[in-house]
C-alpha cells in the first residue's frame, strides 16, 4: 500500500459484548489473522456491545442491531446477576386510579391482550425505527472489501428466536450485496433451528454469501436439511488460530492434583431460554457432590467461568449445595477474572479440566489440559472427538455424579497418554485454519500468508 492509499477497511461481526469469553476469543482470532495479512487495516466490528468490544480489542465498533438489545433470556437481570427485587407492596390507602386498575386487571382476558398489544405497538415503533439504522450501517460498511463472521453458534434461534441473530446476519449480508462488500461467515456453528421463518433467514443468507464454512460435520448436516445450494465445508473451531496470550504468574498450589471446573447455567432462570428450576438444582447438586469427592479424595477444585455473569451465578449455587464443604482449603479461591488473559491464567493453574461450555473445553485443549466434558450439544461431543478425547464426554441431561466420578479417575489414570494425544491433534487443526483464511482472504486478492508455525 503507498503513502497516499486509504488503509484496506475489513469489517467482522459477532455475539461479542454479552461478557462470554468464548465470544471474545471468537472476536481476537479473527482481528489477529487480518492484521497478519493486511498489517495496516481499518477494522470495525459489529457486535451487541461495541463499547465492550472497543475496550477489550481496541478496535472501532458499532451496534449489530438497532440499540443492540440483548435477547430476554440473557437480559440484563440474566447477565449482571440476580434480578432485582420488586418492592413489598404499599399498604397505604390507594386512590382511584390505583382502583381503576385493579378493576381493569380482574377482567378475564383483559391483561393477556393489553400484553399483545403493547408487543404490537412496540413492534411498530421498532420497524419505524430500523430504516435509520440500516441506513446507518450502510454507511459504514461502504467501502468494505471483507465482512467476515467470526465463528460461534451463528446459525440458531435459540436467544431472540428468527428475529434475533437469523434476521440480524440476514440483513447485515444485504448490506454488504448492496455495498459489493465480499462476505464469510467461518466456522460457524448451527442449530437449533426451531422456526420456519428462521430457516428462510438462513436459506437466504447461506445461499448469498461468497464463503462458508462449518466448525462440525452436524452443523454442516443441519444445513444441507435445508436445502442450501453449493459446498458445505467443515473446519475446525477459529479459536485454534488464536495466539493465546502469556498467563499471568500464578499462586504456589498444594502438592495435590487441581481440577479445574467450569459449569454452566444449566436450565436455568437466569439465563436457559427454556428453564427449569427443579432440574437446575438437580445438576447443581451433582457438581456440588463430584466437587465434595474431589476434595475427599485428595484434590483441589478451581471453578471458573467463561459467561462471566451467568456462571458466576451457577458458581455460586453449587457452593450453596455444599453446605460449608467449599470452605475447605482445597477449594482454590478463583481470581477475578475480566478477558481472556485472565481465563488462560486461571486454566493455567489446572492439572486436569471438568468443563460445561464449548470454548472452556477448547481453550483447555489448546493449553494441553486433558479435558472431561459434560456436553449440553452434540457440538462439545465433536469438540472432544476431534482432540481424540471421545471418551471423555457425558451428556449434561443424564448424567450421574458416579459416572463423573468413574470417567474423571480414567481421564486422571491416562492423562500423559491424553496430553500426548492432544497435542499431536492441535497442528494439523491450525493448519487446516491457515488455508481458510487464505481462501478467503484470496477472495479480495490477499496473497497467501506466510505459514508461522504456533507455538502455543
Amino acid at each position: 500500500m503507498g503513502p497516499s492509499e486509504p488503509p484496506r477497511k475489513i469489517c467482522v461481526i459477532s455475539h461479542g459484548g454479552t461478557k462470554n469469553l468464548g465470544d471474545e476469543a471468537l472476536f481476537a482470532t479473527v482481528v489477529q489473522n487480518v492484521r497478519r495479512r493486511i498489517p495496516n487495516a481499518e477494522i470495525l466490528g459489529f457486535t451487541i456491545s461495541p463499547d465492550d468490544t472497543l475496550k477489550r480489542h481496541g478496535v472501532t465498533c458499532f451496534p449489530v442491531r438497532r440499540s443492540a438489545r440483548i435477547p430476554q433470556s440473557q437480559s440484563a437481570s440474566s447477565m449482571e446477576g440476580p434480578a432485582p427485587v420488586a418492592p413489598a407492596p404499599t399498604t397505604a390507602t390507594s386512590g382511584p386510579g390505583e382502583r381503576i386498575k385493579r378493576i381493569l386487571k380482574a377482567i378475564p382476558g383483559l391483561r393477556p391482550f393489553i400484553s399483545i398489544l403493547r408487543g404490537f405497538a412496540g413492534g411498530v415503533v421498532s420497524l419505524l425505527a430500523e430504516p435509520k439504522f440500516l441506513i446507518q450501517s450502510y454507511q459504514r460498511l461502504r467501502g468494505a472489501e471483507l465482512l467476515l463472521a467470526a465463528g460461534g453458534q451463528q446459525l440458531n434461534d435459540g436467544y431472540g428466536g428468527p428475529w434475533g441473530y437469523p434476521f440480524t446476519l440476514y440483513k447485515w449480508t444485504l448490506l454488504a450485496k448492496l455495498t459489493g462488500t465480499r462476505v464469510a461467515l467461518l466456522s460457524v456453528g448451527a442449530g437449533p433451528i426451531d422456526s420456519p421463518l428462521s430457516k428462510f433467514f438462513f436459506r437466504r443468507t447461506l445461499n448469498l454469501v461468497d464463503y462458508r464454512s462449518y466448525r462440525d460435520a452436524i452443523s454442516s448436516k443441519l444445513m444441507i436439511s435445508l436445502g442450501i445450494k453449493g459446498e458445505h465445508p467443515v473446519f475446525p473451531d477459529l479459536v485454534y488460530s488464536l495466539r493465546l496470550p502469556e498467563p499471568k504468574p500464578s499462586p504456589a498450589n498444594s502438592e495435590r492434583v487441581v481440577v479445574g471446573t467450569n459449569p454452566v447455567p444449566y436450565l436455568g432462570e437466569h439465563y436457559w431460554p427454556a428453564p427449569d428450576a427443579v432440574r437446575y438444582q438437580e445438576y447443581v447438586r451433582k457438581l456440588a457432590k463430584f466437587a465434595e469427592w474431589l476434595d475427599k479424595s485428595g484434590h483441589s477444585v478451581l471453578f471458573f467461568p467463561t459467561q462471566l455473569r451467568a456462571d458466576a451465578i451457577t458458581i455460586n449455587d453449587i457452593n450453596a449445595a455444599m453446605n460449608g464443604a467449599g470452605r475447605s482449603p482445597s477449594f482454590l479461591a478463583q481470581r477475578p477474572i475480566h478477558n481472556l488473559e485472565d481465563l488462560v491464567s486461571e486454566i493455567s493453574r489446572a492439572d486436569l479440566i471438568v468443563a460445561n461450555r464449548y470454548h472452556a473445553i477448547l481453550i483447555s485443549l489448546m493449553m494441553n489440559k486433558p479435558v472431561l466434558g459434560i456436553a449440553y450439544h452434540e457440538k462439545s461431543r465433536a469438540l472432544l472427538e476431534q482432540a481424540g478425547q471421545g471418551d471423555y464426554v457425558l451428556k449434561i441431561e443424564d448424567f450421574k455424579t458416579e459416572d463423573l466420578i468413574e470417567r474423571f479417575e480414567d481421564l486422571e489414570a491416562n492423562a500423559p497418554a491424553l496430553k500426548k494425544r492432544i497435542a499431536e491433534r492441535m497442528a494439523p487443526l491450525r493448519e487446516a485454519l491457515e488455508q481458510q483464511y487464505d481462501a478467503v482472504f484470496g477472495l479480495i486478492g490477499v496473497k497467501p500468508a506466510e505459514k508461522q508455525r504456533q507455538t502455543k
